[in-house]
């Protein structure tokens, strides 16, 4: 393969545009990865960024889906508690406990996937 600007030898490859360059035109990004112009270093700085910015968020949907997961669960349970004492139908009771447990359950899952994103 030949690089792009001049007919030399290929030996690396722009990491944001895929272009092959040679020893003279392969320069390192700030992150320690090849690039051909600045402007692939703008563009693989600002994808580092909203990659960074995804993941965060994803950390945070996981963290709300645990503690909503928990919170319905310990409702459910508080309902179940209250349908065999004052609504005394078995279907409810079993109803309102099997969706306490899926809830708690489910909160347990979310919680594990939140600490297996931050690294703990």
């Amino acid at each position: 393969m030949k690089c792009v600007a001049h007919n030399h030898e290929a030996n690396a490859v722009c990491t944001h545009c895929g272009r092959a360059l040679c020893a003279d035109c392969a320069k390192l990004s700030a992150s320690q990865r090849m690039i051909c112009s600045e402007t692939c270093a703008i563009a693989l700085t600002r994808n580092e960024q909203a990659l960074a910015m995804i993941l965060q968020k994803s950390f945070q949907s996981a963290r709300a889906s645990a503690f909503y997961s928990y919170l319905c669960g310990g409702l459910s349970a508080a309902g179940a508690v209250g349908a065999y004492y004052y609504l005394p139908v078995p279907f409810l009771v079993w109803f309102t406990s099997g969706c306490s447990v899926v809830f708690l359950a489910s909160g347990i899952w979310y919680g594990r996937i939140a600490k297996k994103q931050t690294g703990e």
